[in-house]
């Protein structure tokens, strides 16, 4: 008895030493909140927020595999560590969405895990509450490159009674259950699955240290932002921020908003572009800002920013992307086309922005008297269109080293490389999207860290700043930002962190989505309207020292005025330089985490 689990553990049997996590990660249980020092964590409770996400999502996960992975055929859920095995009634599971009374089994289980009354309810709902969610889009995305990816993770967790990954006993279960009148829950999926299936706690295990050591990594990165800006803070002479301009007002300019039509010939590729310009152009060189969109997303994202900085004297232009945009993923939705978004859009992408740059230069002396500074050019992008700055400020593809990454293990912990690995179906050639007409690049949430590698955005040799989320599930900052923002050697250099910033905005997801973010303990999310306010200062900043040439701006390009912003808020925003780098964790300089070794060594560590 002494190597049994303690998942697998009888009443009565010997009690032994051996955990589900090593030492210092605590349990799986995850005890309740502030009854000991596992669940006070590294910063203590009441400063955890992401922790007690993390807890949170994991017990969501173990029990969503509890309630969803056993069949019609089978009486019982099996877990397995080694060669033990212990299994959970399925008549347990249905008695207890019915009566709210667990069996003896499951009630075995609450225990071990340290369930609330709460939970349990918040649990017992789950089994029964609808996902909402249309059949035909189920089936859609289940057969996606992404969708496959996602079970292919998955079911290396949940297996088959011989072992094997599971994926298309997942993929059909969900899809019938979908079809059910009373729509997908966890009830019906289970009674859909063609096979028994196992969990392996083995696996649990390694993804329950994993989801504890990104955790971990990402609350300790976060602290130490917030010291080392504080520190580069004092460096500077102070400044009484209330008597100079405050930039998130808007500018003297009005602005005209219209939107043009282009097709590039040499590529047959037609896209619309939305141009923000002053009503009554400002006198001498006049500035000019792209733009670019995120995967699923529209030129209307940058409206509120490109109004903002065409009221300063600026021109924005912001096209949109076909093959990557709205209507790709509303193609998608209607069963128009098999995939999200099209692979050649990390080409075209680039291509885009340095079309409409060409464009602009035809139309320079007609439209704008020869008075665009074109030379001197800034561009702007989120997530996607991050990926899309970048490579036009100088980053190249590294083929070799993606494919490391996309070869490593718990991948879904950083969702970008699902998009990012699709790269590797690009023919393997050398691409260069640099424009030298691009002299400065402000990026927020960049997907970027396994395409370009450091051999790739050592190519990038303008400045740059770059904004994290303290919660992107998207483009993790502990993934993305953090760990490459001291790649980029290029200076000068910013790195921002926006506390609650969750890549998209919020407001604008369904009711459910909405709902689910709300209902996730601890999960605190900044509003979409205060985060606008930081980007529009700290962008208006940033293009007026770099694209527009006026120094006079840089004074806002320092920890104390990120301080200034956000005193009087709740949700921070903390802005170091390249002079702090040295200073910063970094928590994943060669991804360890991603490969199984790594779960024993440690997480961030000092460079």
């Amino acid at each position: 008895m002494a190597n049994i689990p303690p998942a697998l553990r009888q009443p009565g049997d010997e009690i032994t030493s051996l955990r589900l996590a090593t030492p210092g990660q605590g349990r799986l249980s995850h005890r309740c909140p502030g009854s000991d020092a596992t669940s006070r964590g590294l910063f203590g409770s009441a400063l955890n927020p992401i922790r007690r996400w993390g807890k949170s999502v994991f017990l969501g996960g173990v029990f969503a595999l509890m309630a969803g992975f056993s069949a019609s055929a089978a009486e019982k859920l099996s877990f397995q560590y080694g060669l033990l095995q212990r299994s959970i009634e399925v008549s347990s599971l249905q008695s207890f969405a019915e009566t709210g009374n667990p069996g003896e089994d499951l009630d075995y289980y609450f225990r071990l895990i340290g369930t609330t009354e709460a939970e349990k309810e918040v649990f017992r709902q789950a089994l029964q509450t609808p996902a909402g969610v249309d059949p035909r889009l189920v089936s859609r995305f289940l057969y996606s490159e992404f969708g496959e990816e996602i079970l292919e993770n998955l079911g290396g967790v949940v297996k088959t009674p011989a072992g094997l990954n599971s994926k298309l006993s997942l993929r059909s279960a969900l899809i019938l259950a979908s079809q059910q009148p009373e729509g997908l829950t966890l009830l019906n999926f289970f009674e859909e699955l063609p096979t028994n299936l196992t969990i392996d706690l083995g696996e649990v295990q390694r993804l329950q240290q994993a989801t504890e050591r990104v955790v971990q990594g990402t609350l300790s990165t976060i602290e130490q932002m917030k010291t080392v800006a504080a520190a580069e803070a004092t460096e500077n002479s102070p400044l009484d921020y209330s008597e100079l301009p405050d930039l998130t007002e808007p500018g003297p300019y009005d602005v005209v908003r219209y939107r043009l039509d282009l097709e590039d010939e040499s590529r047959n590729r037609q896209f619309y572009v939305d141009f923000y310009r002053p009503r009554t152009l400002p006198s001498g060189d006049i500035p000019v800002i792209v733009y670019s969109h995120g995967l699923g997303d529209d030129p209307t994202s940058f409206a509120a920013q490109a109004e903002h900085l065409a009221a300063y004297g600026f021109v924005v232009a912001v096209p949109q992307h076909p093959g990557s945009d709205a209507s790709q993923l509303e193609a998608f939705q209607a069963g128009l086309s098999d995939r999200i978004y099209l692979v050649s859009d990390f080409v075209d992408r680039p291509a885009d922005v340095s079309y409409v740059l060409d464009y602009l230069t035809e139309r320079n002396g007609a439209e704008f008297a020869g008075r665009l500074d074109l030379d001197s050019v800034g561009v702007g992008g989120h997530s996607f269109g991050g990926y899309t700055a970048l490579a036009l400020a100088g980053a190249t593809l590294n083929f070799d080293y993606l494919a490391q990454q996309c070869d490593q293990q718990y991948q879904f912990f950083n969702i970008s490389l699902l998009l990012q690995c699709d790269v590797l179906q690009l023919p393997r050639q050398d691409y260069d999207f640099r424009d030298p007409r691009i002299t400065a690049v402000a990026v927020k949430n960049p997907v970027n860290s396994a395409v370009f590698g450091s051999e790739g955005l050592n190519n990038v040799d303008v400045p740059i700043l770059v904004a994290a989320g303290s919660h992107d599930p998207a483009t993790p900052a502990v993934f993305e930002q953090f760990r490459t923002f001291p790649l980029i050697e290029t200076e000068p250099k910013y790195l921002v962190l926006m506390e609650g910033q969750a890549h998209v905005d919020i407001s604008d997801l369904d009711a459910g989505i909405s709902q689910t973010l709300d209902s996730i303990e601890g999960l605190d999310l900044a509003p979409s309207d205060l985060l606008e306010q930081y980007s529009k200062a700290l962008n208006l900043a940033f293009y007026e020292t770099y694209t527009a040439r006026k120094p006079e701006y840089q004074v806002y390009l320092r920890p104390g005025y990120a301080d200034y912003l956000s005193q009087a808020q709740q949700f921070k925003i903390y802005l170091v330089s390249e002079v702090s780098e040295d200073e910063l964790l970094h928590p994943l300089e060669d991804n360890p985490l991603m490969s199984e070794g790594s779960l024993t060594t440690d997480f961030a560590h000092q460079p």
